[in-house]
């Protein structure tokens, strides 16, 4: 297992997460969970490794949190349901779900996660083509570009990756969470006068840190 920060959370910043699951045997696929800043879609974080759905919850519980309880979505096909149960029992408090209106007696549901299908898959696929071709994501993992350079369309349209392919889907999940989240423009000002924060700022060598000079400053590394 590994686990790669390129930047840390940043404060008033939004982040988006994408769960691929994977059973966790030792010679099966792996599981991958993928961290995007929702403005700049830069690639923040990336876990990845081999380990049961459920015990993969509590390590999306750790990022999701620490990530200012990104908006997570668990890809919600086969071991991906025990991982988003599991979630919702450890109180994740920001699960995507699907809402969706019965017209027969107006009662709204919900669906936990991402339904991945003949129909979902592509959609998802072709968004996070555009957003590389348009420039909207900013990758760091050397891992994940060559998994998306051997990620591939066959004459019958299924897509797969060769060997694998769950840091794509992953980051395509992460993708479609961009267009769900919201990160507030301006943040109601608190006193916070007298706090450790307003005495850090009273130092001589204080500077203003905002999150885009955070993100220059810290080095990159690969998983």
């Amino acid at each position: 297992m590994s686990f790669k920060v390129w930047q840390k959370p940043v404060r008033y910043s939004g982040y988006v997460i994408g769960v691929d699951t994977a059973e966790g045997l030792g010679h099966g696929d792996y599981s991958c969970v993928q961290v995007l800043d929702v403005k700049t879609g830069e690639q923040v974080a990336i876990w990845h490794g081999r380990i049961p759905p459920d015990e993969l919850a509590h390590e999306v519980l750790k990022i999701g949190l620490w990530y200012s309880d990104a908006l997570c979505c668990v890809e919600a096909n086969n071991h991906g349901l025990t991982t988003i149960t599991q979630l919702r029992q450890l109180g994740y408090p920001n699960l995507y779900r699907k809402r969706s209106l019965n017209q027969v007696d107006q009662r709204v549901s919900q669906e936990f996660g991402w339904k991945t299908t003949r129909t979902s898959k592509p959609l998802m696929i072709d968004d996070l083509g555009m957003a590389l071709k348009n420039y909207e994501l900013k990758l760091y993992c050397e891992h994940t570009l060559a998994e998306l350079r051997t990620f591939t369309r066959n004459d019958r349209g299924q897509m797969s990756g060769s060997p694998h392919d769950d840091r794509v889907m992953a980051l395509a999940l992460a993708n479609q969470m961009r267009k769900f989240a919201y990160v507030p423009e301006y943040q109601e000002k608190v006193d916070d006068t007298f706090t450790f924060d307003w005495w850090v700022r009273q130092l001589p060598e204080y500077e203003d840190s905002s999150p885009h000079v955070i993100g220059k400053h810290l080095g990159r590394g690969t998983a």
